[in-house]
């Protein structure tokens, strides 16, 4: 989750600049206290659409 964060433009580490660790420390704190085991899922859909010529 954390990577998953630092890859989004708003939150990557470019854009934190210094604020990086604390922002990393305290993330860290909110996913323990949201659950202490550390496990996380996300489903995700993929759709792809193939075309070919004849």
């Amino acid at each position: 989750m954390i990577c998953l964060q630092f890859s989004y433009s708003y939150s990557s580490p470019a854009q934190l600049g210094d604020r990086k660790d604390a922002f990393e420390r305290y993330l860290r704190q909110a996913l323990t206290a949201f659950n202490p085991r550390g496990a996380f899922a996300e489903a995700v859909r993929t759709l792809a659409i193939i075309a070919t010529r004849p």
